[in-house]
């Protein structure tokens, strides 16, 4: 089997439905589509179940309890055939393209291939990406934009809308991440999706991107994302626990910059102050103010393109 796409889903009977129908309409050989229901409670089962009788494609596993949706991502995973994998989200969907697109980039050089992805709400788009206009992205350009400032805005938010090796998964996917906020990663996926991205980069030289946005997510009240609400507190403690265990040398950049965050963010304050309670030391006011003035001119700088952009489109 060449490539996997896995379909998580919970209580999704309705929404499923557009998710399944944009993975059946890849047009790439040896494709699987695994779907794993995690007890659903409504008729989530029953849907996904008509959709195996109709295409061979499709294999439907189904857990006898529920197990969090972290643990249900790697069910999927362990039961996928394929050399590369990807995660459907139940309530999202997938350009016609995108497995065509990915699968045609990868190299033994590249971590991962991203796409670009819109947002969709209730009152229709709102939002897209521009990162994926960058046709390769070192290694050290994504860690340095996923940890520290991230003037192209690259977007590691979901991994939705990249395609990885299944093996890599497999070995970087985790859901219990130690911290003393009683946070538990293993019930919603801010943090473990963030730190997959960033363990299989340390893999590889590189990431490539394809310059389409091939991905839609949908928003709403009963996503994961939406629910969890403030994501700034899990998302801030995985970016310091890959730099404590992954990158070291990182740390007292870390730690200055966090200080800066923390002058308006209370969730910040709370990890920094735990960082020295557990660490020692203090931020180093020098690093401290090249992160600010670094910061600074990035907003700046994307305040003027907006600009000029409104500018161009104006006329």
């Amino acid at each position: 089997m060449r490539v996997s796409t896995v379909i998580p889903v919970y209580n999704r009977q309705e929404l499923v439905k557009p998710a399944l129908e944009s993975a059946l309409a890849q047009s790439v050989e040896c494709h699987e589509i695994v779907v794993i229901d995690n007890c659903s409670t409504d008729g989530t089962w029953a849907v996904v179940q008509e959709y195996a009788k109709r295409d061979s494609r499709i294999r439907c596993l189904r857990n006898d309890r529920n197990v969090g949706p972290v643990r249900n991502w790697r069910l999927g995973i362990e039961a996928a055939r394929g050399e590369y994998c990807h995660l459907l989200f139940s309530d999202d969907r997938l350009e016609p393209d995108f497995l065509v697109d990915t699968l045609g980039l990868f190299d033994a050089k590249t971590a991962y291939v991203m796409t670009g992805h819109t947002m969709q709400g209730q009152g229709g788009y709102y939002g897209a990406s521009s990162f994926q206009s960058k046709s390769i992205i070192s290694r050290e350009e994504l860690l340095e934009a996923a940890i520290f400032l991230n003037p192209s805005e690259i977007q590691l938010i979901s991994p939705l809308n990249a395609l990885f090796r299944r093996k890599d998964m497999l070995e970087t996917l985790i859901d219990q991440i130690p911290n003393p906020f009683g946070i538990d990663y293993a019930s919603h996926g801010a943090g473990p999706d963030q730190l997959l991205f960033l363990l299989i980069a340390l893999r590889y030289p590189m990431v490539r991107c394809v310059d389409k946005r091939l991905v839609v997510m949908n928003a709403h009240e009963g996503s994961i994302t939406i629910q969890a609400r403030d994501l700034n507190l899990p998302r801030e403690w995985v970016r310091w626990y890959f730099v404590e265990n992954q990158r070291p040398e990182f740390c007292d950049r870390y730690r200055s910059m966090l200080w800066v965050k923390s002058l308006k963010n209370k969730s910040s304050r709370a990890i920094y102050d735990q960082i020295v309670q557990d660490r020692g030391g203090r931020f180093r006011l020098g690093l401290a103010i090249d992160y600010a003035v670094r910061r600074i001119i990035g907003k700046l700088s994307t305040l003027g393109s907006s600009r000029a952009k409104e500018s161009t489109g104006s006329r």
